[in-house]
C-alpha cells in the first residue's frame, strides 16, 4: 500500500482485511461425471481391420491376382498396428484407387462410389488412431463430435453411389455430371469445414 492509503485506512481495519483474505476456506465441493468411454486400441483395431479390408474389397471386383492384393493388405494391416495415422490409410486409398482402375467396368465403376465411405471411415479411424494411445479411454462424446459430418458424408456418397448402380449400363449422361457434381459439393462440404486436422 502507499504512504496516503495506508493513513487513509486504520490499521485495525487494514489488519482485519489481512486475517480475512488470509485464512483458510475450504475449496467447494464439485462433482465430476464421465461418460461413457472407448479404449484407445479398438479404434487401433478397426483401423487395422478397416485399412485392408478396403484393398480387399476393390480387388474383389478385379482381375487383379489375390496373392499380390493379399500380401499388400497384410502389409497396410502390420503398417496400421504398428504406426497407425494418414501414412497407411492414405497409401490404402490410393491402392484400392489404382485396383478399381483395373476393373472391367472402369473408369466409371459404380463400386468406387460402394467403397468411398469405406475409404472415408478408414480415413477417420486412421486420424483417431493416431491421436489416442492404446492405453488412452476416449470419451463417446467426442468421437460423436465429428459422426454428424462423417454420417452425412458416407449417406450422400451411399446415394450417389445407388444412383449410379442403378443406373449402369444405361445411356444417362446427365446424371453422370449431376453424380459428378454432387461428389464436388460433399467434397467441398468436407474440406470447407475441416480445420486441418
Amino acid at each position: 500500500m502507499s504512504g496516503v492509503a495506508r493513513a487513509v485506512v486504520p490499521p485495525r481495519v487494514r489488519a482485519l482485511a489481512r486475517r480475512w483474505w488470509r485464512r483458510d476456506r475450504p475449496l467447494p465441493r464439485v462433482r465430476v461425471g464421465v461418460g461413457a468411454r472407448v479404449p484407445g486400441w479398438t479404434l487401433r483395431a478397426a483401423a487395422t481391420v478397416a485399412t485392408p479390408l478396403l484393398v480387399v474389397l476393390a480387388g474383389a471386383r478385379t482381375p487383379v491376382d489375390t496373392g499380390i492384393l493379399v500380401t499388400v493388405a497384410l502389409a497396410l494391416a502390420a503398417w496400421t498396428a504398428l504406426r497407425p495415422g494418414p501414412g497407411p490409410t492414405h497409401v490404402a486409398v490410393v491402392v484400392a484407387a489404382v485396383v478399381l482402375v483395373l476393373s472391367p467396368g472402369a473408369p466409371f465403376d459404380p463400386a468406387a462410389l460402394w467403397l468411398a465411405p469405406l475409404g472415408y471411415a478408414t480415413v477417420r479411424l486412421g486420424w483417431w488412431a493416431q491421436q489416442v494411445g492404446p492405453g488412452d479411454l476416449v470419451g463417446v462424446t467426442a468421437l460423436r463430435r465429428t459422426a454428424r459430418r462423417d454420417l452425412a458424408v458416407a449417406l450422400a456418397t451411399l446415394a450417389v453411389g445407388a444412383l449410379s448402380w442403378a443406373v449402369a449400363g444405361h445411356p444417362v449422361d446427365g446424371l453422370v455430371a449431376l453424380a459428378a457434381v454432387a461428389l464436388v459439393a460433399v467434397a467441398w462440404l468436407v474440406v470447407g469445414g475441416h480445420d486441418g486436422e
